[in-house]
């Protein structure tokens, strides 16, 4: 079966796209020659001058394909006289008319022979001797393609063509350049972004610097926030809880100066707390601390005062430990007596420890107990992605207003912590036990949830409740419930502005499991006018929320470096019932602005006023310098 001119120049079309896919790169562009003028701009490899040139050479082999059917062989064919086979006579006779010369056609046609030679043993019908090329429209090969028998593009040629070829109606088409954009597609990235600079990762390391750091008071042993490698411990629990001792003494001294009148009267004092943290610790997860403020006794500070136009010093110094505990993990200590890592994990603590929960609105107090906890839990049935579980018991020191002593309840309850349903829950219940007097026992239960909004509101709500004390109501002291919603804004800078509103609605009188004194009311977390300051006695809004509703407004203001903080805050609360403890509604206003002096210590101001119905006003400033160690 013979092959067709038209068919063998599709064959070759396709044996370029056959070498061009083994080799998956960009072709270097056509330079035009030096006697052609180079183009205003590139152009598509394919256009419509080239498809005309196509249809053209198609035609041509058509035209030479009929005459070479009804033509003889020429006399002075060589193959005529010869003995030899036709096809290894025309193979040779090609190579004679074939000049070796540095034309893009000519290396063209010597790369197609070079790639077609196994066919044309077989098949000598195949050879393309007479295949018309155009020289403007051959693309530039790679040399790599050619091979070193063909002759560099500036050569002169090696051999003479025996036949002319007549150039002379020869159409001259334009250089058509390479357009780099036709091989790839357009890159998803910026090509920009890709370029790597060694010595940004350098950077990384070069633009670090030493965090001033405050040390401790007191450090034995290992360095606070030292650097380098932890030195191995002592073997003396088992090789899986290695003793590395290290003791410190830290916290903070404060001094403040106050002129004002708080709910008591007159409140015009300077006062001076300094609070140590003691702390030894055996193993990684084993340690004993205790707290202990030297100057202060039963939430009164060491002071001068001033009454009734006397200054006056008192003397509050106190070296009693307001909390002393142990606490670790019963499964790395029972784990480390058989010689394995812990089985399981269960935090404890027992002795004179502190109990916080949900931001100390819940329960903020040191009580005598013990407690543990079954942390990083989770539930697929319920989709909780995690959870902690805390479990506590209190025997003595507990602080409420709901009892006349902090030794006439106990307290037995349980706190969970819930990440689940786009946000997380904390609840809690605790059986609150009088020692001398069942109708003053109760129960106390909380649950809030807080989460995101629209991604423009951060809400919690947030309900206490008590309930069964078994006298009149109007001899209750834990009684009834409180209902809390705070809220924050996400604004266009969520770090530096943020406007909150907090409302709270309070019922009968509402208690929390425990609570210091020194801690503040119920209400502590509403605002500012709220808060105490936990030094001066600084003055605040009825926080008992008992039969009382209200809330605070402000916006909190901190500094492009997170290194300053301004609050300005409006308050109000009004009353509902019989059972509360202000008189009427009560108004206020205050502000607060602190900022740090160096990394250690910093300067406060408050400055507030409010109007009670009912009652004097309450008013007063201060400034209060703090240490930090």
């Amino acid at each position: 079966m013979k092959i067709s001119n038209r068919s063998l120049f599709g064959l070759t079309l396709l044996s370029l796209c056959a070498i061009g896919a083994d080799r998956p790169r960009r072709l270097p562009p056509v330079l035009p020659p030096a006697n052609v003028a180079a183009p205003l701009a590139a152009t598509p490899l394919v256009t419509r001058d080239f498809e005309r040139v196509l249809r053209q050479t198609l035609d041509e082999l058509d035209r030479q394909s009929i005459q070479s059917a009804v033509e003889p062989p020429a006399a002075t064919d060589p193959r005529a006289d010869s003995g030899e086979p036709a096809d290894a006579s025309m193979r040779r006779l090609e190579t004679v008319l074939r000049p070796q010369t540095g034309l893009q056609s000519d290396r063209f046609t010597a790369a197609l022979d070079r790639y077609l030679a196994p066919q044309l043993e077989s098949q000598p019908e195949m050879a393309i001797r007479r295949l018309p090329t155009t020289e403007t429209q051959l693309p530039q090969l790679p040399a790599d393609l050619l091979g070193s028998d063909t002759a560099v593009s500036n050569a002169t040629p090696t051999t003479q063509p025996l036949i002319d070829v007549d150039r002379t109606h020869t159409e001259s088409a334009p250089i058509v350049l390479h357009d780099p954009g036709l091989d790839f597609s357009p890159m998803p990235l910026d090509p920009d972004a890709c370029y790597h600079d060694s010595g940004r990762e350098a950077w990384v390391y070069d633009a670090k610097h030493d965090v001033p750091t405050q040390h401790p008071w007191v450090e034995w042993g290992r360095i606070w926030y030292g650097d380098g490698i932890t030195p191995r411990g002592r073997d003396l629990f088992g090789p899986m809880n290695l003793v590395r001792p290290k003791f410190y003494v830290y916290g903070d001294f404060r001094t403040g100066i106050q002129a004002g009148r708080n709910a008591g009267g007159r409140a015009d004092n300077w006062a001076n707390r300094l609070n140590l943290d003691l702390d030894l610790q055996i193993t990684d997860t084993e340690r004993f601390h205790a707290f202990v403020g030297p100057l202060d006794k039963q939430n009164r500070f060491t002071r001068w005062e001033v009454i009734d136009g006397d200054l006056r010093y008192r003397n509050e110094m106190n070296l009693t430990p307001a909390t002393a505990f142990f606490e670790g993990d019963l499964g790395v200590m029972l784990g480390a007596l058989g010689n394995q890592s812990s089985p399981f994990e269960l935090p404890i603590s027992a002795g004179l420890m502190p109990l916080l929960f949900q931001n100390g609105i819940w329960m903020e107090d040191a009580v005598s107990g013990i407690a543990f906890a079954l942390p990083a839990k989770h539930s697929r049935l319920l989709n909780w992605a995690n959870f902690d579980v805390s479990f506590f018991a209190v025997f003595d020191q507990l602080n409420s207003p709901a009892f006349a002593d902090n030794s006439d309840a106990q307290a037995f309850g349980t706190a969970w912590f819930i990440e689940a349903y786009g946000g997380y829950i904390e609840t809690g219940y605790a059986y609150l036990n009088h020692r001398n007097d069942d109708s003053l026992s109760y129960h106390n239960a909380t649950f809030s949830f807080t989460r995101r909004y629209f991604d423009r509101i951060s809400n919690s709500v947030r309900v206490i409740v008590n309930a069964g004390q078994d006298r009149a109501k109007a001899d209750r002291t834990a009684d009834g419930g409180l209902l809390l919603v705070e809220n924050s804004w996400i604004t266009a800078a969520p770090l530096t502005v943020v406007p909150y509103a907090n409302f709270f609605y309070g019922w009968d009188r509402p208690q929390s499991v425990a609570r210091a004194g020194i801690s503040g009311g119920i209400l502590r977390n509403t605002g500012i006018n709220f808060d105490t300051d936990g030094l001066n006695g600084f003055a605040t809004l009825d926080t008992s929320a008992a039969d009382t509703a209200g809330g605070s407004v402000g916006v909190d203001l901190i500094g492009d470096d997170l290194d300053r903080q301004l609050l300005l805050e409006l308050s109000y609360l009004t009353t509902h019932g019989d059972r509360a403890v202000a008189r009427g509604d009560q108004y206020a206003i205050g502000a607060r602005y602190q900022f740090p002096i160096s990394n250690a210590t910093l300067l406060r101001f408050d400055v507030m006023h409010g109007w009670r119905e009912g009652d004097d006003d309450v008013y007063g400033t201060r400034m209060e310098f703090r240490w930090k160690f």
